[in-house]
This record gives structure tokens, C-alpha cells and sequence, in this order.
């Protein structure tokens, strides 16, 4: 019986990342210029995270779906979206600056 309590954290950690992975996805939307091309790439996105999630779950949880399931998977997904479009935005606007010969402005403080 307490097998189930104890093996929690890892489920939490396992689809939190799985999370994490699938927000990868969600970041190459803004590549695409076209509203058809970025409508289907979001489908195809939406669908990829569903069957991620469900094979994490099946691997770690035997299936199970609770609430902290669904709530570790949509926390890593919000967490490492924020934190590759900061990363993404930084990396372009790097690329950007040396393509175009310009210095980064430095903050004054």
C-alpha cells in the first residue's frame, strides 16, 4: 500500500519533463510565417504532447490519470515554454546582431 504514495515524486518529476519536452514544440510555431502552415504545425503539436503525455503516464503512473498527473505535465510545459522562448528570443537576437554587424547595447547601471 505505500508503494503507490512513495513512487509520487518521481511520476511528478517523469511527466514534468516529459512536460518540458513537448514544449519544444510550442516554441517553432513562430517560425512559420503562414496562418494555414502554423494552424497545422499547432495540430500536429497539440497531438505529439497528447500521445507524449500518455506514454509518460503509462510508463510511470501503470496509466493512472490523476489530478497531479495533468497538473505536473501542464506545469512543466508552462515552465520550460517561458524558459526556452526567453533562451530562443536571446539566441535569434544574438544571431541577428552578428549577421548584421551590430554590437549589443550595454545596460547602463
Amino acid at each position: 500500500m505505500l508503494y503507490s504514495t512513495l513512487n509520487q515524486p518521481l511520476v511528478f518529476c517523469i511527466l514534468f519533463f516529459s512536460g518540458g519536452l513537448c514544449s519544444v514544440f510550442f516554441i517553432f510555431i513562430k517560425l512559420f510565417k503562414k496562418n494555414f502552415i502554423k494552424q497545422i504545425y499547432s495540430f500536429f503539436s497539440i497531438i505529439l504532447s497528447f500521445v507524449i503525455f500518455t506514454i509518460a503516464n503509462l510508463f510511470a503512473n501503470y496509466g493512472q490519470f490523476r489530478f497531479y498527473t495533468i497538473l505536473s505535465f501542464l506545469t512543466g510545459l508552462t515552465v520550460f515554454y517561458f524558459i526556452f522562448k526567453f533562451l530562443w528570443t536571446k539566441l535569434c537576437q544574438k544571431c541577428y546582431n552578428f549577421k548584421n554587424g551590430r554590437k549589443e547595447k550595454k545596460e547602463k547601471t
